[in-house]
């Protein structure tokens, strides 16, 4: 029994940490990232920034924006509701951007 309590510990952690390395690959993390935007989960967002955040290092984070560990990792609790400027901060600083584009309509049918 106890051996498989240390399967499922383990294989949480295989997890964790298989999601970190693919967080650390721009394509991916901003992928991450928008599928809260774009599902519109406002709970998720400080959350997958702050996977992305952790994944790159919340310290380096920290020392490139000039705030402090503790303020980030509120922010990236799910009830941080992080402001849009506080967002962009660390995207940037993440090596990403926000990107504004016309949202896309299905065509009418001709008749």
């Amino acid at each position: 029994m106890e051996g498989d309590k240390y399967i499922k510990t383990k294989q949480v952690t295989g997890f964790e940490s298989d999601l970190m390395e693919k967080l650390r690959d721009p394509e991916f993390a901003s992928a991450y990232i928008m599928s809260a935007i774009v599902d519109n989960d406002m709970n998720f967002l400080p959350v997958a920034l702050g996977d992305v955040a952790k994944a790159h290092g919340v310290s380096k984070l920290a020392e490139e924006t000039g705030i402090n560990r503790r303020t980030l990792y509120k922010v990236f609790d799910k009830n941080g509701h992080p402001s849009f400027d506080l967002v962009t901060q660390i995207m940037q600083s993440l090596g990403m951007e926000l990107q504004i584009r016309p949202k896309k309509t299905k065509k009418p049918k001709a008749s």
